[in-house]
C-alpha cells in the first residue's frame, strides 16, 4: 500500500459515518490534503485529541483518492498555547486556507509563515491583548498568501498612470489590474501613505484600516462572496467588549 508521510496541522475536522473523521491538513510537503481518520471518534480513540488544531503532527496517509486514510500520527512538539483573542485569529486563518488553497499543492513559504503566525500569536497572547494588536499578524499572513496564489497587487505601482504611488494621491484596488488613482471622496479610496505604509511594514491605526479593506478586496476572486464565518466570532467579541 502506498504510503506519504507529512508534517502539518489540522485545519479543520467533521464527523464521518458512525465514528470516524474528515480531517483537512495543511501541510509542509503538500499543502492541503484531507483523511478519514477511521474511529478517531470512538470512545477508546485518543485520536480525537490529537487530532485538533495548533497541533504540530507527523503523520501518515495512504490510498491513492483524493481522500486518503490517515495511518500513524503523532505530535511533533507541544501544541500552542492561546488566549481567547488568539484563538479567534487561529480559527480565521484556518479557515482562509481551508476555502482559498487548493488541494495538493505545495506552499512551503505559506507554509513557514502560519508556523510564524501561530508563534506569534502564542508570543502575544495575554489576557488583556486586543484584536486590533493581533490584526499586523493576521495582515501579514493575508499577504503572504495572496501572493502565494498570484492576487497581490504591486503597494509601490499606480498601474493606471504607470508611476510610483504617491502619498500625496488617493487610490482604488480593482483586482487584476492594480492600484488606480482615485477621488479621494470615493467608498473605497485607499490613501497613498497608507499603501506605502504597508509596503514598508508600518503598522499604525491607518495602515491597519488600509490593509483590511486591501485584503477583502484582493481575497474576493479567492474566496468568493460566502461570509467567512470565524469574522463572527470577532464581530461578536467586539460587540461584547
Amino acid at each position: 500500500m502506498n504510503k506519504d508521510t507529512y508534517d502539518g496541522y489540522v485545519l479543520h475536522r467533521r464527523p464521518y459515518r458512525e465514528t470516524s473523521l474528515i480531517v483537512d491538513f495543511f501541510t509542509l510537503q503538500n499543502g492541503r490534503v484531507s483523511a478519514v481518520a477511521k474511529g478517531a471518534r470512538g470512545g477508546k480513540s485518543d485520536r480525537k485529541s490529537l487530532l485538533q488544531p495548533l497541533q504540530a503532527l507527523n503523520f501518515e496517509l495512504s490510498g491513492r483518492s483524493s481522500l486518503r486514510n490517515l495511518g500513524r500520527a503523532e505530535s511533533t512538539a507541544k501544541s500552542f498555547k492561546l488566549s481567547q483573542q488568539s484563538l479567534f485569529c487561529v480559527f480565521y486563518l484556518n479557515e482562509l486556507l481551508n476555502r482559498a488553497l487548493p488541494e495538493s499543492e505545495i506552499f512551503t513559504r505559506l507554509f513557514r509563515q502560519y508556523e510564524l503566525s501561530l508563534q506569534n500569536l502564542q508570543d502575544m497572547s495575554t489576557p488583556s491583548i486586543k484584536l486590533s494588536e493581533l490584526e499586523p499578524v493576521l495582515r501579514n499572513f493575508e499577504f503572504v498568501l495572496l501572493e502565494e496564489l498570484g492576487y497581490l497587487p504591486d503597494f509601490s505601482y499606480d498601474s493606471q498612470n504607470e508611476a510610483e504611488i504617491s502619498p500625496d494621491k488617493s487610490y482604488t484596488l480593482i483586482n487584476e489590474l492594480g492600484f488606480v488613482a482615485c477621488d479621494r471622496t470615493q467608498v473605497m479610496a485607499i490613501r497613498g501613505q497608507d499603501i506605502l505604509a504597508i509596503d514598508n511594514d508600518e503598522w499604525h491605526v491607518d495602515s491597519l484600516k488600509a490593509a483590511k479593506k486591501i485584503s477583502r478586496i484582493a481575497m474576493r476572486p479567492i474566496v468568493g462572496d460566502k461570509p467567512i464565518n470565524s469574522r463572527e466570532l470577532f464581530k461578536s467579541n467586539t460587540t461584547k467588549n
